[in-house]
């Protein structure tokens, strides 16, 4: 019975001695440090619904990064890496025309080792969307709903116009009255939305340097 124990406590400290090089090697493994510079482009697939009457500031959304993004001719950040972020504003669509409303903030990446680098990104476009609809995004990132179409507008201008052209007493009256139901009666705009799936664009809005293996390695 001792014999099988020595012989176990043998063989333990053998393999011991050969997977402790390989771990320091693993930890003592060369590597650099990338800056991707502020302005950088990511093209991602978005793999959340986000709708500005469902949508709450503070909701995560993820992503994964379509396209490697590359520094100076080096591929830094490779296809599907994961990237993550939350909606920064949202507000509903609301009457007289007035279209929803959200902003979306790019906080995380998360690299290949798993590890965690915060990211500061925002919205630059929609390439595809597979709700079929067609976000508007702002300057800023925003994303807005669409208000009233162009027929919409018109009776917005034609309808009180008509009444003034007609003239007479209490034409002022009838001109107010006109300009309030056409308020009144004019639906919501549209909600802001993109759907699971759709293809994206996100703009970094900060310097975010990433340690990586080496190239030599």
């Amino acid at each position: 019975m001792k014999a099988k124990f020595f012989a176990l406590l043998i063989s333990c400290s053998l393999v011991g001695s050969m997977t402790a090089p390989l771990f320091a090697q693993d930890s003592n493994a060369a590597v650099d440090e990338i800056t991707v510079p502020e302005g950088t482009e990511f093209k991602l697939q978005l793999h959340t619904t986000i709708n500005s009457s469902t949508s709450k500031a503070g909701d995560r959304i993820m992503c994964s990064l379509i396209d490697p993004v590359a520094v100076e001719d080096r591929d830094v950040l490779p296809k599907g890496v994961r990237i993550d972020g939350h909606v920064g504003e949202s507000r509903a669509a609301a009457r007289k025309g007035k279209g929803g409303y959200l902003t979306i903030v790019f906080d995380t990446v998360e690299l290949p080792n798993g590890q965690k680098v915060a990211i500061l990104g925002s919205l630059t476009e929609v390439f595809s969307s597979e709700s079929g609809s067609d976000p508007n995004v702002g300057p800023e990132g925003e994303l807005k709903g669409k208000g009233p179409d162009r027929r919409e507008q018109a009776l917005l201008i034609v309808g009180p116009a008509i009444v003034g052209a007609v003239g007479g007493i209490g034409t002022g009256i009838v001109l107010g009255a006109a300009g309030i139901m056409t308020a009144l009666f004019l639906p919501k705009g549209k909600q802001a939305s993109i759907a699971a799936g759709s293809l994206v664009g996100m703009r970094l809005d900060r310097d975010v340097t990433l340690v990586i293996p080496s190239a030599g390695r």
